[in-house]
């Protein structure tokens, strides 16, 4: 369960009614006659607060357009992910590694594709740097063999590590009438690679006001989340709490895992961190997306490396200084006009003075108003994929 290490976790009311035991795989009989379904891939239930936001956005998104019934493809057991898509046979295997795991997925994808009536790729890295290859040509390759229009949504493109990479890429992306991506280095990476510059609609996440308001408590109470996930930024936010605490500026930090590769790093910061002024406590997402939501709309200031630690805390006009690990946090800050510092590695003090900074200002700037117009764009998207004629050939 998701909850601190001294508190229960809150039941969180699911956003729509529970699945029953009249249904084929995931999908309920009567449903499946008179709803278009449209499947889902990303990389959904690999225990990832990002990628399992980007499945909770989409169903809810979804489940808002007349017709369109959701098929969240892997999804984590997370209490609001009502929409799942899993092969009971595959579904043990799905997050092994190998062979095994491969083909439990292959299956699963293949099969989600037969139940829909399209398939969209939805949120994340799904055509760069680190993504699967066989992964994206499998999903373009069983909807064009079934018939089945393919798009993407709120995805990233690039930066490719080849040109050899860049052409196997360009091809799947060739495939796709309908690609929106979520960053303006995406959308030349796709001119570049197609000849055709995609829409930028940005990441899906901001659209996650108008679909959820936050349950916000100890308002009287100032809290900095810090969620680090990689030992490269041990020192920076070491450093940063000790001038937090020393200054009085916060009055209690909470340390928050947002992944399994979370834990380790932000537990030995937490344990590194000798405090004199502040309380501390520990939060690991579980299987509730909505109460990490709550915590981080709830925060003074967050410092992280998880770019959608960042975003939800943008979206929510909290401050946040973003580690940029990767371009695509880069891109973020560079397309919002965020301050902070965009080395991979920045110095130390440059990082203590910009939380200081943010810490030092005075209540909270109302600057992010648009979620109801990225939500608009998203739906529309959604509706139209569901309604597209279906390919021949």
């Amino acid at each position: 369960m998701n909850a601190r290490e001294t508190e229960a976790a809150p039941v969180v009311a699911s956003s729509s009614p529970p699945i029953r035991s009249s249904q084929v795989g995931n999908v309920p009989l009567a449903t499946v006659r008179r709803e278009t379904c449209i499947a889902f891939f990303g990389f959904y239930g690999r225990h990832n607060f990002g990628d399992d936001l980007f499945g909770y956005l989409l169903q809810s998104m979804s489940i808002r357009t007349p017709g369109i019934r959701p098929l969240i493809v892997g999804a984590s057991p997370a209490c609001e992910l009502t929409h799942p898509f899993h092969l009971p046979v595959a579904r043990a295997l799905w997050a092994r590694p190998g062979a095994i795991g491969a083909v439990a997925r292959s299956v699963t994808y293949v099969a989600a594709i037969l139940r829909a009536r399209a398939a969209i790729f939805g949120g994340g890295s799904l055509f760069g740097a680190n993504a699967s290859l066989p992964f994206a040509k499998l999903i373009v390759n069983a909807g064009r063999r079934l018939n089945r229009p393919v798009a993407a949504l709120g995805v990233s493109v690039g930066p490719f590590e080849s040109a050899e990479r860049r052409h196997a890429f360009a091809r799947v992306l060739d495939a796709m009438p309908s690609i929106a991506v979520r960053d303006e280095a995406s959308v030349r990476a796709v001119a570049d690679a197609t000849g055709s510059p995609p829409a930028n609609l940005k990441d899906l996440a901001f659209a996650l006001p108008a679909l959820y308001a936050p349950k916000r408590s100890q308002q009287d109470r100032r809290t900095l989340i810090v969620s680090i996930h990689l030992r490269q930024y041990m020192d920076a936010a070491l450093a940063i709490l000790a001038r937090v605490d020393s200054l009085h500026l916060v009055d209690e930090v909470l340390f928050v895992s947002l992944d399994d590769e979370s834990v380790a790093v932000t537990g030995d910061i937490a344990r590194l961190f000798s405090p004199s002024n502040v309380s501390v406590s520990r939060f690991q997402y579980g299987d509730s997306i909505t109460e990490v939501v709550d915590l981080f709309a709830a925060a003074t200031c967050v410092v992280t490396s998880k770019l959608h630690g960042a975003i939800v805390s943008f979206v929510y006009d909290v401050p946040v200084m973003l580690f940029c690990y990767q371009r695509k946090c880069v891109e973020f800050l560079l397309d919002n006009a965020l301050p902070g510092p965009q080395e991979p590695q920045p110095p130390e003090d440059v990082c203590v003075r910009h939380v200081t900074e943010l810490l030092s200002r005075d209540g909270r700037k109302q600057r992010y108003s648009n979620a109801g117009w990225h939500l608009d764009q998203f739906t529309q998207f959604i509706s139209a994929i569901g309604n597209a004629k279906k390919h021949t050939g």
